[in-house]
């Protein structure tokens, strides 16, 4: 696992509209096609009613992507995580106050990401071992607390904005499927990101 200082810088400036990705053609192994077990697909609309009991507004950028098929359609994952919104929020006290709500898993149920965000409408993205806000978790240590302190649970920083964690999860997955599925060469951009990876590019 990367620090976030470790990471590549992105040489694009992605939109919040998402334009970059709306160019891209829909793909196979997609967002869209995640699902649960059982083949049941996730109640994304679950989002409306969390942001409504809270009483804060989620960042466009978010709510749009997670409302819009055509984007999901245009972002594959090597690991098949899938798009799926928790049951509830859960708050967050200590020096990180605010709310932490799920939406992206791997399809193992061991990766999970979230959105954080304040009482001000600042947000970033998360991550963490642990499915925060089901309401089945409550024998996972702390994931089935109604609130939690981040600084001491075992949850990490992604990205500074969700516009941002999508387009760097959409150009490392694109890197992978270029090289195993696709058999084809790099983009430009794809090969500075991963020559930042190898320290080629300074």
């Amino acid at each position: 696992m990367f620090s976030y200082e470790d990471l590549p810088s992105i040489v694009e400036r992605p939109d919040d509209n998402f334009e970059w990705l709306k160019s891209q053609p829909i793909k196979k192994r997609s967002l869209i096609e995640g699902c649960y077990s059982d083949g049941s697909k996730p109640d994304l609309s679950k989002l409306i009613n969390i942001a409504s009991q809270i009483e804060i507004n989620l960042p466009l950028p978010f709510t749009t992507f997670v409302n819009s098929t055509e984007l999901h359609n245009r972002v594959r994952s090597c690991t098949d995580c899938y798009l799926d919104v928790a049951d509830r929020a859960v708050e967050t006290k200590g020096s990180t106050e605010g709310y932490l709500i799920h939406f992206l898993s791997d399809s193992q149920w061991v990766g999970h990401w979230y959105i954080h965000i304040d009482y001000h409408g600042n947000h970033f993205i998360a991550t963490s071992l642990n499915a925060y806000g089901f309401v089945f978790e409550d024998d996972n240590g702390n994931a089935g607390a109604n609130k939690i302190d981040i600084q001491e649970e075992d949850i990490w920083f992604c990205a500074p904005s969700f516009t941002e964690f999508i387009y760097r999860f959409w150009l490392e997955n694109e890197i992978w499927c270029s090289l195993t599925l696709d058999k084809r060469p790099l983009t430009t951009t794809e090969q500075m990101y991963v020559d930042k990876y190898s320290g080629k590019a300074q």
